[in-house]
């Protein structure tokens, strides 16, 4: 079934089989699709010159290379600790801060049409920060891991 490939009508090794058949599986790991893709390229493409060769091999070596960074930012895992405390520190702060603010607006609105009416800016204000505050927060937990928000299987099996 695999043309060029051990047990597939051509010469070749088992373990670029192997590769081929996890790729065709569902199994795609980086290592298997660049191993595949190197193994391709010099069996399937022989009018390639020497020189080209090289320059090919020098591409998929960058190409790894720039995969195990990312593999390196997915695996590292962000201390648990850090987040709860981050989130912690956010809700104390933004407890808080209605009564930093109260002296801010205590005097708002005086001298206007509305000096004896009720006054919601605080309330508001605290609000709008406690908001944009908090939709930080979540797209910062997003940050610590975004390849699990990502539709990169998606993106996977469109370029298979």
């Amino acid at each position: 079934p695999f043309p060029g490939v051990a047990g597939g009508g051509g010469g070749g090794g088992e373990r670029t089989r192997a590769d081929l058949e996890a790729i065709y599986s569902g199994d795609l790991t980086p290592s298997a699709a660049l191993t595949s893709l190197s193994y391709g390229l010099m069996t399937r493409l022989p009018s390639l010159e020497v020189n080209e060769r090289i320059a090919l091999e020098a591409l998929l070596s960058v190409l790894t290379s720039d995969i195990a960074s990312c593999e390196k930012l997915l695996r590292t895992p962000i201390p648990l600790g850090y987040t709860r405390y981050s989130v912690r520190f956010l809700w104390i702060w933004l407890t808080l801060l209605p009564f930093a603010l109260t002296n801010t607006f205590v005097n708002f609105g005086v001298g206007t049409w509305w000096e004896d009416k009720p006054k919601p800016v605080l309330v508001l204000a605290m609000l709008f920060i406690g908001f944009i505050f908090l939709s930080i927060e979540d797209i910062a937990v997003q940050i610590e891991e975004p390849f699990a928000i990502l539709p990169l299987e998606q993106h996977q099996r469109w370029l298979l």
